[in-house]
Formats: structure tokens, sequence, C-alpha cells
């Protein structure tokens, strides 16, 4: 069986042979960011750089809508697993304390708690949305519309910090 690991060093191999066709590229991107959103916990950044002659824009740009499907997809799965993360809380304390600090984090401060902690570059996307989605019962906290496009703009905003962390350090890997 594949690890995780190995899926994504797969993919970054893939990304890489397929420079030459950014149409592909791009494809295979978005799918990484959906991915990642779902179901992959590792952050996307290193696939940022896999193509350099493509604009930072368009990878931002794909990067945001990728993430912003993959939040669309687990608005609807993490309202139907919200049973067993209660059985998670129940069995360890740590979990439960987890989930009510982030309870209050999304009481308090909403949309720009999801933005902050989704815009972090090195951020797992997984656990954090899917918290934000159980959080989120009967969309009492977030609209689905809101929380799609929460994520579409934070997944933006990451591709362009990461983007600046690079020229900062004198880093040329972005067209």
């Amino acid at each position: 069986m594949t690890t995780i690991p190995e899926m994504m060093d797969q993919l970054i191999d893939y990304l890489s042979a397929n420079q030459a066709d950014p149409v592909t590229y791009l494809l295979v991107f978005y799918i990484v960011c959906v991915a990642a959103a779902i179901i992959l916990p590792i952050p996307v950044e290193i696939a940022l750089a896999a193509n350099p002659s493509i604009h930072i824009a368009v990878k931002a740009a794909v990067m945001g809508l990728g993430k912003g499907t993959g939040a669309l997809a687990v608005y609807f799965f993490g309202r139907k697993i919200d049973e067993t993360v209660g059985q998670y809380a129940r069995r360890w304390r740590w979990y439960n304390w987890l989930l009510v600090k982030s309870e209050k984090l999304v009481r308090k401060y909403g949309y720009f708690a999801m933005y902050a902690i989704m815009s972090t570059p090195g951020m797992v996307d997984t656990i954090p949305l899917y918290i934000f989605s159980i959080l989120n019962k009967e969309g009492e906290l977030m609209t689905l519309k809101w929380f799609v496009l929460v994520n579409i703009l934070a997944g933006v905003t990451r591709a362009f910090l990461i983007y600046g962390l690079f020229k900062v350090f004198g880093i040329e890997l972005f067209g």
C-alpha cells in the first residue's frame, strides 16, 4: 500500500514531469488542492514551485479554487461525521479540549478565524476544515457560500504569502 508521503512524492514528480504542459500541470495541481482539503493531511505549497513558467497569480487562483472545491465537499462531509467526532471527544480529553477551544474561536471570530487559519503557510487544511464544518451544525455559524468563499480567498492569500516569503529570501522559483 502506498503511504501518503510516497503518494505526495509521486504527485510532485508528476507535476514536475508535466511542466511543459501548463494545462495538465494546473489540472493536477487543482486536484491535489482539492484532495488536500478533503483527505490528504499535507500542505500543498511545495506544488506551487513545480512549474516556474506559470505566473503565480494563475497558480494562486487554481489553488484557491481547489481549496474552495474541497471546502464545499467538507462542508457536507463534516456534518455527517458529527456523531463520530462526539465519540472521540468523549473518549479523549485532549480532543474534547481542542473542539471546545475551536468552537469558542469560531463563535468569537467566525469567518475571520477560518480565514486566518486557512491562510497560514504550511497549515494542513484537512483537520481545521472538518473542525469548522462540524462546529457549523445546521449552518448556525457559517453559510455554505461564505464557508467556500473564505477558503478560496485563504488559498489565494496563502499562495501569495509563500511567493512573498520566497522573494524575501531571494529564492526565484515562481513565474
